[in-house]
């Protein structure tokens, strides 16, 4: 499996400063303020503006409230977070979760413990430093897991850059977890993946910006809803459409809802 390059890496840690950031601008998820200040007061102040994201922010926060009500209404003990970035999923479900895990790129995992060991010093989060599409980094991510418990297992954002290729690599190692943990795998509805709305102007403009932005053609090369469920049935997993959490702070457009209206996110779960 390819690596990811040092630009693709450079332009992950890009969007993660700016997803917490539009998280803290647009609402009241506890923790997004302070962490996107501490981003600025490491001299990281310029990848604290969110203008460009303004556009499309209310996805951010569309997938950031379904991934937390998936967890918690599951009841899920056991948590895998891939590509973590800066959100604060693990702060705000140090109730709910026993072992969380994290894993993202060397300096997003390191930025990330630093602040969340200074907000809440004594919650436990396993930091795994790593490409996701690195079977080493899942090798060390295994170790972590915990007989009998079932496992939630996200991603927000992480697959709007995959290649098919990325996606089998994934497919196999997610697989491989819930059919020995049991849970399920939960991947959030995008832009990518509704070719039918990449002629609206303002959809166009960003897809644009963030090819350009992330080094990475793949979010420009759209896949449909039906072609991507297909890809998981088949890899063999049981795949169920969800109905995103639609209860949003940020505000959007009537053309938005439009856009919402349409979206159902992916939930996989193993045979």
């Amino acid at each position: 499996m390819k690596s990811l390059t040092q630009a693709e890496k450079e332009a992950i840690q890009y969007t993660a400063y700016r997803t917490v950031a539009a998280l803290a601008k647009n609402t009241s998820i506890p923790y997004c303020r302070e962490i996107t200040q501490r981003i600025i007061d490491e001299n990281k102040a310029e990848l604290g503006k969110t203008d460009t994201f303004l556009s499309v922010s209310y996805l951010i926060e569309l997938r950031y409230k379904t991934s937390d009500k998936i967890i918690r209404e599951g009841g899920y003990q056991q948590v895998i977070e891939l590509g973590a970035g800066l959100t604060p999923h693990a702060l705000n479900l140090k109730q709910k979760v026993t072992n969380y895990i994290e894993v993202d790129l060397e300096e997003n995992s390191r930025l990330k413990r630093r602040i969340v060991q200074e907000l809440e010093p004594s919650l436990t989060v396993h930091y795994v430093a790593g490409d996701v599409f690195d079977s080493h980094t899942w090798s060390r991510l295994n170790s972590l897991l915990k007989p009998g418990l079932p496992v939630a297992i996200f991603s927000e954002g992480l697959l709007l850059y995959s290649s098919q290729e990325q996606r089998r690599f994934l497919g196999e190692q997610i697989g491989a977890i819930l059919a020995e943990h049991d849970g399920l795998f939960f991947l959030e509805d995008s832009l990518r993946f509704h070719p039918e709305v990449q002629e609206m102007p303002k959809i166009q403009k960003f897809t644009k910006y963030i090819t350009n932005k992330s080094k990475n053609t793949n979010y420009s090369e759209p896949i449909t809803q039906e072609d991507l469920t297909q890809e998981w049935q088949d890899m063999g997993f049981i795949v169920k459409r969800i109905e995103p959490e639609k209860k949003l702070e940020t505000a959007y457009s009537a053309e938005d809802e439009q856009i919402l209206d349409t979206l159902k996110h992916w939930l996989l779960f193993a045979r």
